[in-house]
């Protein structure tokens, strides 16, 4: 989603044709990891008539030069080329100021069946996402705070959330989106007003991040994406705080350890703020 958010923002801002993404992916390590999401990506998008697609995708492909991003970036590209973007350089630097633009596009392509986040009338305030699957669990502490994709100890989201009801003053509902099993989750779920969310895809658990009013987050891209799409206020680890991704707000993402306090802006959001 990073190489396709940076081409549509490059896109928007030189005037040129989007080709439409070749999203299928198969890495066995998530299928080795990660039985909840394999990340194909293979039916999570359909294009829109913004992009080149079908048969007049491989013929562009192949009567035109291709060109790196970069180059793009630092030179005048010729009318006909193939801008080709790859990876997730810099992450969400490179379109942060674009956020509505990348959320409608989103929307768009989105296919129905991974909506459901908007559909729920019911739809928790605070979302917790619990990142398991290809996430190491670390030795100590200090390797939690400085090692990218490191699993978070269960008792951090715990007393993140028992510190923000004590903030409220009331047991506010969560969503606990997950690829860890409900054992992995127990300590979680088995506290009032906590119950698991699924919403049949990871594109509709995204969603369903993006839509909370308040997140507690694991420390990963995807946790970043939620925050980033929703601009949803976010409690991350500390050390997790990768990119600030809030445009209106930014002091509405913090980073919060085991018996801090938590500013008053919580409290606020979660009794005062309607549902997206």
């Amino acid at each position: 989603m990073f190489t396709w958010a940076r081409c549509l923002t490059a896109a928007k801002q030189n005037d040129w044709q989007l080709i439409w993404p070749t999203w299928q992916s198969f890495k066995p390590k998530n299928w080795r990891m990660n039985p909840y999401d394999h990340r194909t990506y293979s039916d999570l998008f359909n294009p829109t008539e913004t992009y080149v697609t079908g048969l007049r995708k491989p013929l562009y492909l192949a009567r035109h030069r291709w060109v790196p991003e970069l180059y793009a970036k630092e030179n005048e590209v010729t009318p006909g080329s193939v801008v080709e973007f790859r990876g997730m350089e810099d992450m969400f630097a490179p379109f942060r100021y674009d956020h509505e633009l990348v959320y409608r596009e989103l929307l768009r392509i989105a296919r129905p069946q991974h909506l459901g986040a908007f559909e729920d009338s019911n739809l928790a305030p605070i979302a917790i996402h619990v990142r398991r699957g290809d996430f190491a669990n670390r030795s100590s502490y200090e390797d939690i705070i400085n090692t990218h994709n490191s699993m978070l100890p269960i008792e951090w989201y715990v007393e993140a959330l028992q510190a923000v009801r004590s903030a409220t003053g009331q047991n506010t509902s969560a969503y606990v989106f997950s690829d860890g099993t409900d054992a992995e989750l127990k300590p979680l779920l088995e506290l009032p007003f906590v119950n698991r969310a699924d919403f049949g895809s990871g594109l509709g658990d995204m969603l369903g991040l993006a839509r909370s009013r308040l997140l507690i987050a694991s420390g990963s891209t995807f946790s970043m994406w939620g925050s980033f799409l929703g601009q949803v206020p976010t409690i991350w680890h500390p050390g997790k705080i990768l990119q600030q991704l809030l445009l209106e707000h930014p002091e509405h993402e913090i980073e919060w350890a085991r018996g801090d306090g938590l500013p008053a802006w919580v409290a606020d959001i979660l009794l005062n703020d309607p549902v997206k």
